[in-house]
């Protein structure tokens, strides 16, 4: 027992993490398991909720009847997403372990029947020991419990070393058709961004709702989403490619083909890429590209402005009508592209 207790320690803010508490070691071998209608649902997870979600599943036993409290210590998912310095997943544990509890899943059970519901009903990070602990939330328990038909599983060792947030995403609904039955999906544009949680409504304060549609150009989709994807993919087990399918000169559906036996090679260097967004760089994007702000104008803006201002630009442009004379605003482009040069010094 002595020697038990000596493992845990009084946290900064006086928490202990409990006796009981054993944390599960990470197997790179084990398995994430979830059923085929919440895999199916709308997720909206960043790449840090997606690996402590992940390290979740892989804890729990084909044979459990109930949710336990799972333990995991943080050093075990540095180890098998293999970071180089993973010293910045403490920093970014203790960030979102919050945001991870506010999640809501959206799922259809039925043809006239959407369900939603929390993914987790409690999340605890120990910050002397680095162990975080997480408790699905009971309405999971047929979506991740008892699993015997229509379920996808995966490798932990696969999909925990994502870096893009939407990989993991993209990640297990492929490998719901890796088979060979199957071999390949085709999604519609509507569908794919319902799933990987693009199109959304924010609530603000006095009942007000901000509507936010990121990537909403195909070639934005191509390039942050898709491409990120299938060059992280490439290093798994099922490497894919993807086909746009058009109806006229739009695309209205993307084709993902698994290349399953392939041999796997290392991708090519190509010219430097653009920085990755973040996800609430994103929004903004999104947000600006309304106004018909070329990609350059949009990069400067986020490069020469905190979010916070940025935001409060947009603001200012979508509830503005009439400029200071008091005449209507007619080009509502221009007038933001003045407002916005003004504030981030855009060329």
């Amino acid at each position: 027992m002595e020697e038990q207790l000596s493992m845990f320690s009084l946290g900064p803010e006086g928490m202990v993490v409990p006796t009981h508490a054993t944390p599960i070691t990470l197997r790179g071998d084990a398995q994430v398991a979830l059923s085929n209608f919440l895999l199916n649902g709308q997720f909206r997870l960043n790449y840090i909720e997606w690996r402590l979600f992940f390290a979740m599943l892989s804890c729990i036993d084909e044979t459990d009847t109930e949710f336990k409290d799972y333990f995991i210590r943080v050093q075990d998912i540095i180890e098998l997403a293999d970071l180089k310095s993973g010293s910045h997943l403490y920093e970014e544990v203790s960030k979102n372990i919050k945001s991870l509890m506010s999640h809501v899943v959206e799922w259809e059970e039925g043809p006239n029947t959407t369900r939603y519901a929390h993914l987790v009903t409690d999340a605890t990070y120990y910050k002397k020991q680095g162990i975080v602990k997480i408790t699905p939330h009971t309405d999971m328990k047929p979506h991740l419990l008892q699993l015997r038909k229509e379920f996808t599983q995966a490798q932990l060792k696969q999909c925990i070393r994502f870096s893009s947030t939407y990989t993991s995403r993209i990640y297990m609904l492929l490998k719901q058709f890796d088979s060979p039955k199957a071999g390949y999906r085709i999604m519609s544009v509507t569908e794919f961004r319902f799933k990987l949680g693009l199109d959304y409504t924010e609530k603000l304060s006095k009942g007000k709702e901000v509507e936010y549609h990121l990537y909403p150009k195909y070639s934005d989709l191509r390039r942050w989403v898709l491409a990120p994807a299938l060059k992280e993919i490439a290093k798994t087990d099922i490497p894919f490619e993807f086909t746009p399918i058009k109806t006229g000169r739009k695309v209205t559906a993307i084709k993902f083909t698994l290349l399953k036996g392939k041999k796997l090679r290392a991708a090519h260097a190509g010219p430097a890429e653009q920085e990755q967004l973040t996800e609430r760089q994103a929004m903004a994007y999104a947000r600006m590209s309304k106004f018909r702000f070329t990609d350059y104008q949009i990069r400067r803006i986020l490069q020469n402005g905190n979010l916070s201002d940025i935001n409060k630009a947009c603001y200012e442009v979508e509830n503005t009508n009439f400029n200071k004379l008091g005449h209507a605003i007619e080009n509502k482009t221009a007038y933001a592209y003045g407002i916005f040069k003004k504030k981030f010094g855009l060329d």
